[in-house]
C-alpha cells in the first residue's frame, strides 16, 4: 500500500477560519502514536469527528479518511495506510463527539470497525430542533460563524493517494469549526429550553444498532423506481439487465451508475422486451460497450427472452390496508394538534411526529381510551420529549 504525504505537514488553513489553526496528517505509525499521545493527555476533551468515503467511486464503500479536531488542530487520519485505527477509535469511545449528520458516519465506522459512540452532539439535529430552515453544515457555519466552506471536493475520490492540498484543506475545514458551531447552537438550545430534547435525540442516535452490512434481497433489489408501471415481461428484462450491471460493477469495484445508469437500463428494457436485440440501438451513445460487457448483456437478454410468462416478475404490491374512516378522522385530529404545536414551537411538523407515528398514536388512544406519553414511547417508539408534547 502506498503511503501518502502532504508537503508541509502543518498546513495553515487560516483563509477559511476565524482564527489560526493547524492541520496534521496522520499517515504512519509514528504520526498515529503522536495523535494517540495527544488524546491521552486530554482525556476529557470533546473531539470533532467526520469521515470521507468513496461510494461515488467504488462499489464497496469504505472510510477513506477520518478527520478529528480539538483545540484548533485538525488531525486527518488515513485508514488506508497500515495504521492501528481501532486503537484510535477506542480512545474516542468515552468522549463526547461533535458531529454533523452523524448517522452516516457512525454507520460507516460501525461496519468498518465495529465502532459505537457513547456521547454525541449532532449539530444537524440541533439545527432541526431550533427550527432552522437550512440545516447543512455549510449554511450553519456561514450563518453562525461567518465561515465559508468550499464544497468543491464533496464528491472527490477520497481513496486516491496522494490527496491534494486543496482536498486536505477541505477535509480539515469540516471539523475545525464544529466546536464554535456547537457553542452557538448550545446557547440557542438553552435559551429555548430544548437542550434536554437534543441530549435525548443524541443518546438515541448513539444507541442505534446498525446492521453489519446490507443483506441482498433478490426479489426486490432490482426493482428500480418506475418498474411497477412496466409490464411483467418488461420487468423480466429490467431484472436481467440489472443483475448483469451489478455483477460487472462488483467485478470492477465501481458504483453501478458508472457502469450503466438506471435511466439507460430502463430505456433499454422496453424495446428489448419488444424483441430488439441490437445493443447499439438499446444502448446508443458515442462509445461502444466493452466487448466483455456486451457479451454479458446479450446473455442477459437471451435469458429474459427465454422465460415463460409465468416466470415474469409481477408488480410489487404494497400491504393492503383496510380503510377505517373513524381511525382516519382520529389521525387527522392528532395531525391538526401536532401541526398547531409545531407552529407554536417554530418546528417542522415532521420533527414532532410522522403520519405513521400519528396512526400508531390514534390506534393506541382508541384501544386505551386516552393517549399518554408512555403509550407513545412504548408503542410509537417516540422519544420522551416528543411523546410528552403530543400527549399534553
Amino acid at each position: 500500500m502506498r503511503v501518502w504525504r502532504h508537503r508541509g505537514v502543518h498546513s495553515d488553513v487560516t483563509a477559511s477560519t476565524p482564527a489560526p489553526s493547524i492541520t496534521r496528517v496522520v499517515h504512519d505509525p509514528d504520526s498515529l502514536g503522536r495523535l494517540l499521545a495527544a488524546l491521552d493527555q486530554q482525556p476529557e476533551a470533546d473531539v470533532a469527528l467526520d469521515t470521507e468515503a468513496d461510494s461515488f467511486h467504488h462499489y464497496f464503500e469504505k472510510a477513506c479518511l477520518l478527520q478529528l479536531a480539538w483545540d484548533g488542530t485538525a488531525h486527518l487520519v488515513d485508514p488506508l495506510a497500515p495504521l492501528d485505527v481501532p486503537a484510535l477509535l477506542a480512545r474516542l469511545v468515552p468522549r463526547r463527539l461533535l458531529m454533523h449528520g452523524s448517522d452516516y458516519d457512525l454507520r460507516l465506522l460501525f461496519r468498518g470497525y465495529g465502532f459505537r459512540a457513547t456521547s454525541l452532539f449532532d449539530t444537524m439535529l440541533a439545527a432541526q430542533l431550533l427550527g432552522e430552515k437550512e440545516i447543512g453544515l455549510a449554511a450553519l457555519l456561514s450563518a453562525r460563524a461567518g465561515v465559508t466552506l468550499d464544497k468543491t471536493h464533496q464528491r472527490s475520490d477520497w481513496s486516491a493517494r496522494p490527496l491534494t492540498p486543496p482536498m486536505v484543506a477541505y477535509a480539515a475545514a469540516d471539523v475545525l469549526h464544529l466546536g464554535v458551531l456547537v457553542e452557538s447552537l448550545t446557547r440557542d438550545l438553552e435559551a429555548k429550553g430544548r437542550l434536554a430534547w437534543h441530549a435525548e435525540e443524541c443518546a438515541r442516535l448513539a444507541a442505534t444498532v446498525f446492521s453489519a452490512g446490507r443483506e441482498a434481497d433478490p426479489e426486490n433489489d432490482w426493482r428500480l423506481k418506475g418498474t411497477n408501471a412496466f409490464t411483467d415481461k418488461e420487468r423480466a428484462f429490467v431484472r436481467a439487465l440489472w443483475e448483469t450491471r451489478e455483477a460487472r460493477a462488483r467485478a470492477l469495484d465501481l458504483p453501478p451508475f458508472r457502469v450503466l445508469t438506471n435511466e439507460r437500463l430502463l430505456l433499454a428494457a422496453k424495446p428489448a422486451a419488444g424483441g430488439e436485440k441490437d445493443l447499439r440501438k438499446l444502448f446508443p451513445g458515442p462509445r461502444s460497450l466493452p466487448d466483455s460487457f456486451a457479451t454479458a448483456l446479450n446473455e442477459a437478454l437471451a435469458r429474459a427472452a427465454a422465460l415463460a410468462p409465468a416466470e415474469w416478475p409481477k408488480a410489487r404490491r404494497g400491504e393492503r390496508i383496510e380503510v377505517d374512516p373513524a381511525l382516519e378522522r382520529e389521525v387527522e385530529t392528532l395531525k391538526k394538534s401536532r401541526d398547531a404545536k409545531a407552529a407554536k414551537l417554530g418546528l417542522d411538523p415532521g420533527i414532532l411526529a410522522s403520519r405513521a407515528v400519528l396512526t400508531v398514536a390514534a390506534r393506541a388512544r382508541r384501544a386505551n381510551g386516552r393517549l399518554t406519553a408512555d403509550l407513545l414511547v412504548e408503542q410509537g417508539g417516540l422519544s420522551r420529549w416528543r411523546a410528552e408534547l403530543l400527549a399534553s
